[in-house]
């Protein structure tokens, strides 16, 4: 080999090693990038679940004794007018400890701590579906990996978002969600029969509640290396996909 042709080779081999290495670094930053947003994600949902906690044990526990001494006076009362208002303030606490509740397991529900992912979408589907009056029903195929919390909060929080979705902007009367338990992924799917929309359009939006929040959901899906779509079309309702990673070591991180 002549000596130009000899100092090319190892000119290119050196440039072949430093892409190499530049690669690696690459795979190294995004993966503490994501080990770094895994733990921002954890740190919100702790300060979610005290809030939640602080609601349910804390300013329910009082409006629950306030709603039991209203009905004691009222019994005890006997003017039948201070009774009957005793009455209604009666109904209207137990109407606040009802919002309270309803708060407090929007913000973090104690299910998907205790029970897990799926119960905890069925319950979002029949609750969401009779506030919002529309009717929500909810699909699992699949055989359950073992549970990562991570993942799962990310689900529950994309179906929450999804559902708001299609109540404020779809006009659908039926929505569905649909878990599918795939090896190594959770696959959620939220689809509507609504008027649609331009997703491209408002996804490049740099207005957030222009694009339906879907940015957001989009990015939070991304920090823990999943995949987002959205389907949809005016006229055609639209779908929402998200395709979350479990953590490898969960069951070990576990046992």
């Amino acid at each position: 080999m002549s000596e130009p042709l000899r100092l090319i080779a190892l000119e290119v081999e050196r440039i072949r090693s430093e892409n190499t290495r530049l690669l690696e670094r690459l795979a190294e930053g995004e993966k503490r990038f994501r080990l770094v947003s895994r733990g921002v994600l954890r740190v919100q949902e702790a300060e979610r679940g005290r809030l939640s906690r602080e609601l349910h044990d804390g300013i329910g526990q009082s409006l629950t004794a306030l709603k039991l001494q209203l009905g004691l006076a009222q019994q005890a009362a006997s003017d039948p007018a201070l009774a009957s208002l005793l009455g209604e303030i009666r109904d209207l606490s137990d109407r606040c400890l009802q919002e309270v509740r309803q708060i407090s397991h929007l913000i973090r529900p104690q299910m998907l701590d205790a029970l897990g992912l799926v119960p905890t979408l069925r319950w979002l589907a029949r609750s969401f579906g009779q506030n919002a009056g529309i009717a929500v029903g909810f699909v699992e195929a699949g055989q359950a990996d073992p549970a990562d919390p991570d993942a799962e909060t990310l689900v529950f929080r994309v179906a929450q978002e999804a559902l708001t979705n299609v109540a404020k902007h779809s006009g659908a009367a039926a929505a569905e969600l649909r878990l599918g338990h795939e090896p190594g992924r959770l696959v959620l799917e939220v689809r509507d029969s609504g008027r649609g929309f331009d997703a491209a359009a408002a996804l490049g939006r740099a207005d957030e509640d222009g694009g339906f929040g879907l940015r957001g959901m989009r990015d939070r899906v991304q920090l823990l290396g999943g995949r987002f779509t959205i389907s949809s079309r005016p006229g055609e309702g639209s779908l929402v996909r998200v395709e979350v990673p479990l953590e490898r070591d969960v069951g070990e991180r576990r046992a």
